[in-house]
C-alpha cells in the first residue's frame, strides 16, 4: 500500500502541474497544449487501474 500511495501522490502532482500550465493564458503554444492533452488522456487511461485499486482499498 505504501508503494501505491507514493505512485498516486506522484501522479497527482504531475496532473496538478500540467493543469496549472495549461490553464495559464499565453503560457504555451496551441500545438504543445494539444500534445499535453493527448499525453494526459493516455496517462489517465493507464492509471485507471491504480484508481480502481485505491477505491477497493477504501471499501
Amino acid at each position: 500500500m505504501n508503494n501505491g500511495f507514493t505512485k498516486g501522490l506522484i501522479i497527482g502532482g504531475l496532473i496538478g502541474a500540467s493543469v496549472s500550465m495549461v490553464m495559464s493564458p499565453g503560457g504555451m503554444k496551441n500545438r504543445t497544449r494539444k500534445k499535453m492533452m493527448r499525453t494526459g488522456r493516455a496517462m489517465m487511461r493507464k492509471s485507471g487501474n491504480l484508481i480502481a485499486d485505491m477505491i477497493d482499498v477504501f471499501r
